[in-house]
């Protein structure tokens, strides 16, 4: 009976050797650290709009995730009046430089400088109307990748409507919301780890800013308030978008 007994609390105490160092763990970990999931990789955007057109769309040349460079051409508005506005602008500039070319100055110096002051006006109208042609070809204004866009061919749009928006994959950050109650865990300057919940990876990230003008509540909840976080865009492959978790120790 004793054997049995002995027995007994040797493996009790063996379980016990075992058990406590990994209960251990488990509660240190749990306790330790605070995990953030509502977290998504942004960036800042620009927003890419028709300058001084309005009209239909007829071609879009990107959509989300394509790559774009300074000048290139992303989208074409219906350029039909406008190409038809400099060719009545360029017919008249030379029906008038034929007639001045037939008018002596010295005989009929009148009527040649009312041509000469017509000719003038028209020949800004015509760099004007081949201007505003120039603007139904609306191009990106910086490198970048097109994070959504937001019209189609046919939508009708204007200075005011926002066709693309594109954003610098090399200067994405992570935002983030948390309770008031942790922000004396998310201090700025602080590292964090971020967690992609896709690829199963860890990388590191600092703290920037806490706090801004987005601050919001949802029903009776606590406030929660933005943070972002500085991570090497360069080497952690990661997309405008991405839900991410971020482990801050306590």
């Amino acid at each position: 009976m004793n054997k049995k007994l002995n027995v007994g609390v040797v493996v009790l105490t063996i379980i016990l050797i075992v058990a406590i160092p990994v209960l251990y763990s488990s509660l240190y970990n749990r306790f330790s650290k605070i995990v953030i999931k509502r977290a998504f990789v942004s960036a800042t955007v620009v927003g890419v709009s028709p300058s001084y057109v309005t009209g239909m769309v007829t071609k879009m040349y990107v959509k989300a995730g394509d790559s774009v460079k300074k000048g290139q051409m992303v989208a074409l508005i219906d350029d039909t009046l406008y190409k038809a506005e400099v060719e009545k602008k360029r017919s008249r500039l030379k029906s008038l430089e034929l007639e001045l070319s037939q008018i002596d100055n010295n005989t009929d110096p009148n009527w040649y400088a009312q041509i000469k002051s017509e000719l003038d006006v028209v020949q800004r109208d015509v760099k004007l109307s081949e201007l505003m042609l120039s603007y139904t070809r609306v191009s990106s204004p910086v490198d970048g990748v097109v994070a959504q866009d937001l019209v189609h061919v046919g939508d009708t749009v204007s200075p005011t409507t926002v066709l693309i928006y594109i954003y610098d994959p090399k200067a994405l950050y992570v935002k983030a919301y948390v309770t008031p109650d942790y922000l004396k865990y998310v201090r700025i300057g602080k590292k964090v780890k971020i967690f992609d919940p896709q690829k199963r990876k860890y990388f590191t990230g600092v703290v920037k800013s806490v706090g801004g003008l987005n601050l919001f509540r949802v029903c009776n909840t606590k406030p929660q308030i933005p943070i972002t976080v500085k991570f090497n865009a360069k080497k952690v492959n990661v997309y405008f978008g991405e839900p991410l978790y971020l482990y801050v120790k306590l």
